[in-house]
């Protein structure tokens, strides 16, 4: 047993996971019916305790450190010390006593003890006892479906019944310097005994020195062997849930490498690798692109390594850093590593992720195959099978791993890989607030529903960014101003907060700004945002924006929309089926600025002008630095998207106006022959500004306005902000009946 003093000692908890919740649960409730409650330490922040013993065993097989030490109970509760394993000591703990218990286990054959205790704490001061007494709604209607955890080895109703809330347990270790002080004496005395019996003693019998020699061959296996790495056998000589794990990975890992032979023979599909410099707030990065733009990898300065989003270019990417002046080391053996796998370095600090490729999707969802740690030059595999490729694929990266060992996922990227493992390769769903209902979906293609109830793990979901692009889903007009803006945006009016329905798209309840209109919260952030990122790599999701597009322009919009027009429902509100499927297709939209690219995207993410054009709603339009030259519906040149759209709706609401006219020459105002957008039919000129960003732009815009001005001209400005006014900017013009 090592001494410890509860005033003074440290007094860690220890990690806790679920293969070891039975062997503590059962322990804690042990010593909870035998009620040996002692006022807490002056230091602790518990109530009151109940000391413990527990053990404290090597266990140099855990895959995650090797210095790992088990805390078990004591060895009257029965069983194996795997059976009785309640937890690891964290590793902030393993400097104080690691080593020295060690020597201890491996000297004695016997685990080593320490003290400790069960934190309590008064009832009164757990929130759960009040909700049980005001409300009635007591855990105890929930004893049925409660199953210990982790987090919660004891039932409230069994603490209850002992009459406190039991807390984590706790173990005293002193100092490492007393703890080394304490174990070298031991180990001294012990020694010296053993050294002494065996001088004194009588020179036992052939039997009896058998026994001895049997007795002392058992000890020495129960911890020598037992704990020394895994044999064929299993660990403590039964295999573990680990081994099973590395069992299944491994024959996880066969369909890989023969998928990795045909990817190495196969073209990678990239030309024209180029590398730029790029800065931005003041942070540079040295990326190679190939000829469409597409990021292929990156160069961390100042020393590498070169990261690739596929290790088949690294020749070529070589090739173009050096033209680019960086001196970039290279294996010069290249050629040979060629067992790579078809795996990305994620390069971050001292510990680099190696990541298997998938097609669609993004980096930050790609499972993990391994880690490198640079300080210490190990590299940890999930297969053993995996060690080789991932070994060329690091000497190809310009390391060269000291170690090559075998390691289980911690929790976390166990979690990860999972959801990797299940989640389909085409979209980036940001949400999954609700599910839309069968009725709602029939307004959209058969093909195309499945998008419509993305959810966050449909794919490389914006899991993680989801509650930073959209707000909480609080559908309560009154007290989420959030909620207000967007459905006030989307129809025009303020919101009927005394007015309350299901939502006409997910059955949630909502609220309306038109009569019958009713949407909640999520189904108009999703309007407003989409369900879908761009992940550079096409598919069946590229097919439903592309239906999505050419519906809208149809039947809303007579053209290509513009974002702008995104924002406002521009269908009569009396269609109440037309208005839920608007809203649908704009589900189906993805926004800029909010694209997901893939690890090994195949095209750069396009702009909304592009998609437009993927679309074939740009067939007559010619992309130029001022924008997208395109005809409207009556056949007027215009030189933007956003000139297309005022144009259309002049023509389409019956109001006359002429394109192009010139302004009144002056000698200082108009030297260069100054055209408005159009004319209507009393004189007024309309101009659409569309690059106020530009200090030329605006200067001419100041010039017309000033020109305007001296001649009496009645001028009006369109901006892409006002294409949701256009009626009432308009208002004057319209003929009567037609400015709803």
């Amino acid at each position: 047993m090592i001494p410890g003093d509860p005033a003074t000692d440290y007094s860690p908890g220890f990690a806790v996971f679920d293969d070891s919740v039975p062997a503590l649960r059962a322990f804690v409730l042990d010593r909870l019916r035998k009620e040996n409650i002692r006022p807490a330490a002056p230091k602790t922040k518990d109530g009151a305790v109940i000391p413990v013993r527990v053990g404290l065993v090597p266990r140099p097989d855990n895959d995650y450190d090797t210095r790992a030490v088990s805390v078990t109970a004591p060895p009257c509760h029965g069983g194996s010390v795997l059976d009785r394993h309640m937890g690891y000591l964290y590793s902030s703990a393993l400097h104080v006593t690691s080593e020295s218990i060690r020597e201890l286990t491996e000297e004695t054959g016997t685990p080593v003890g320490c003290h400790g205790w069960i934190e309590l704490y008064d009832l009164e001061n757990d929130s759960r006892f009040y909700d049980d007494e005001e409300d009635g709604d007591s855990a105890d209607g929930d004893a049925a479906d409660w199953e210990p955890s982790r987090h919660e080895l004891v039932s409230w109703a069994e603490q209850k019944a002992f009459g406190y809330a039991v807390g984590s347990v706790r173990v005293l270790l002193p100092e490492r310097q007393t703890v080394r002080a304490l174990v070298d004496d031991y180990l001294a005395v012990h020694r010296r005994e053993a050294h002494q019996c065996a001088e004194r003693g009588p020179v036992p019998s052939g039997v009896e020195r058998d026994l001895r020699r049997a007795l002392a061959e058992r000890l020495a296996i129960r911890l020598r062997t037992g704990l020394s790495h895994r044999a064929a056998g299993g660990a403590w000589g039964r295999e573990t849930e680990r081994e099973r794990a590395r069992r299944r990975r491994d024959a996880e890992a066969q369909p890989l490498l023969r998928a990795w032979e045909t990817y190495r023979s196969s073209p990678h599909g990239f030309g024209g690798l180029r590398a730029v410099t790029r800065s931005v707030f003041h942070h540079t990065r040295i990326l190679v692109l190939d000829g469409s733009g597409v990021e292929v990898g990156q160069y961390h300065e100042p020393d590498g390594p070169l990261t690739l989003v596929d290790e088949r270019v690294r020749a070529e990417a070589l090739d173009a850093l050096r033209a680019h002046g960086v001196d970039v080391d290279a294996p010069e053996d290249l050629a040979s590593l060629d067992g790579f796998p078809d795996a990305v370095v994620v390069a971050g600090g001292d510990t680099w992720s190696i990541r298997l490729s998938e097609p669609g999707v993004p980096r930050s969802r790609l499972p993990e195959a391994g880690w490198f740690d640079t300080d210490s030059g190990t590299l940890t595999v999930y297969a053993a099978s995996l060690a080789e490729p991932l070994t060329v694929l690091l000497l190809r990266h310009g390391v060269r791993p000291l170690l090559v060992t075998w390691g289980t996922p911690h929790e976390e990227v166990e979690r990860h890989n999972l959801r990797a493992a299940v989640a389909p390769a085409e979209i980036s769903p940001i949400s999954s607030h609700s599910r839309v209902t069968a009725a709602a979906q029939r307004l959209i293609p058969e093909p195309h529903r499945r998008w419509l109830n993305a959810k966050p793990d449909d794919g490389e979901a914006l899991a993680a960014r989801a509650g930073s692009l959209l707000p909480p889903l609080i559908d309560d007009a009154a007290e989420n101003s959030y909620y207000r803006r967007a459905l006030e945006a989307l129809f025009g009016a303020p919101v009927n907060l005394a007015e309350r329905g299901p939502c006409r798209l997910c059955g949630r309840s909502a609220q309306s700004v038109r009569p019958g209109l009713f949407y909640c919260h999520g189904c108009c952030a999703l309007a407003r945002s989409g369900v879908l990122r761009d992940t550079g790599v096409d598919g069946a999701w590229t097919e439903a924006i592309v239906y999505a597009l050419r519906r809208l322009a149809e039947m809303e919009f007579s053209g290509p929309p513009s974002l702008a027009q995104l924002d406002r429902v521009g269908v009569p509100f009396e269609d109440h089926a037309l208005v839920d499927e608007v809203l649908l297709c704009r589900f189906l939209l993805p926004r800029p600025g909010s694209a997901v690219l893939s690890a090994r995207p195949l095209r750069p993410a396009r702009t909304w002008t592009e998609w437009l054009s993927h679309a074939g709603l740009l067939t007559d339009g010619v992309r130029t630095s001022l924008g997208t030259t395109t005809r409207a519906t009556d056949g007027h040149l215009c030189r933007s998207l956003f000139e297309r759209h005022v144009d259309d709706f002049l023509h389409h609401r019956g109001v006359a106006h002429e394109p192009e006219p010139a302004y009144p020459r002056h000698p200082e105002l108009n030297t260069t022959g100054l055209r408005a957008d159009w004319r209507l039919a009393d004189g007024t000129f309309v101009e659409a500004l569309g690059l106020m960003t530009k200090e030329a732009y605006v200067a001419k815009v100041a010039r017309k306005r000033e020109l305007a001005r001296h001649h009496g001209l009645r001028l009006i400005t369109v901006t892409a902000e006002d294409l949701n006014r256009l009626p009432e900017i308009f208002a004057d013009w319209l003929p009567e009946g037609s400015a709803g």
